[in-house]
């Protein structure tokens, strides 16, 4: 969806994802495993099948891997590039659109996008989602020193290379979070740091201490 379509971003793209497979990279079970714990648990507490946004999608791979399961009634993929993309219980929309509509979902779930559009205007972009529903799963990642966001940035160079998605600045750190969860005008009902994205030697280059997973709610 995403890919910028030449042959040399294509070669280095395919190798990459090669060197992830055998080197423990792979990111989507993990992060899909939790998502899908959490997402469960709202499900029970409402007694309702969910209605889901995924912003910042991509590709939806982590959507793909949950649409089929029972609790889940429709999921909504957004992101800022133009496509056509439908199943029975998937779709896209540009968040341009998604932000003129009035449309409403159960939860939200931005994986790894916050500090892809700054951390310091991550509570904007929180207060617009919280207009499309009042509670938000959250994955992204702590810097804790120089080294450290230089490690989170060379990953994310590394990861996003040939998707036209820019490699940020800085990370959030503990702080930093704290404050974004103050200007947006939220509360945080659930957080778990330390959470192991990797295996291998990905888990060795950038290892739990890097990535968080929280849920906010508007503050109403």
């Amino acid at each position: 969806m995403r890919f910028k379509e030449n042959n040399y971003n294509k070669i280095f793209v395919g190798i990459s994802n090669f060197i992830r497979i055998i080197c423990g990279g792979d990111r989507l079970k993990r992060i899909t495993d939790i998502i899908e714990k959490l997402l469960r648990k709202i499900s029970r507490e409402n007694s309702k099948k969910l209605t889901i946004l995924d912003f910042g999608c991509g590709s939806m791979e982590i959507s793909k891997k949950l649409q089929n399961k029972k609790y889940i009634k429709q999921i909504i993929g957004s992101d800022i590039f133009k496509h056509k993309f439908k199943t029975k219980k998937m779709a896209y929309l540009e968040n341009d659109k998604l932000f003129k509509s009035n449309k409403k979902f159960d939860v939200i779930f931005v994986i790894d996008v916050l500090h892809h559009i700054g951390v310091e205007d991550a509570h904007k972009v929180i207060k617009k989602l919280y207009r499309h529903s009042n509670k938000i799963i959250i994955k992204d990642h702590f810097e804790h020193g120089l080294l450290s966001r230089s490690l989170l940035r060379f990953v994310d160079f590394y990861a996003n290379y040939g998707y036209g998605v820019n490699v940020p600045d800085k990370y959030f750190n503990k702080k930093m979070w704290k404050k974004t969860i103050l200007k947006s005008k939220s509360k945080e009902l659930f957080h778990k740091e330390n959470f192991q994205q990797h295996d291998g030697l990905f888990n060795i280059i950038l290892n739990k201490k890097h990535h968080f997973v929280s849920i906010l709610k508007a503050d109403e």
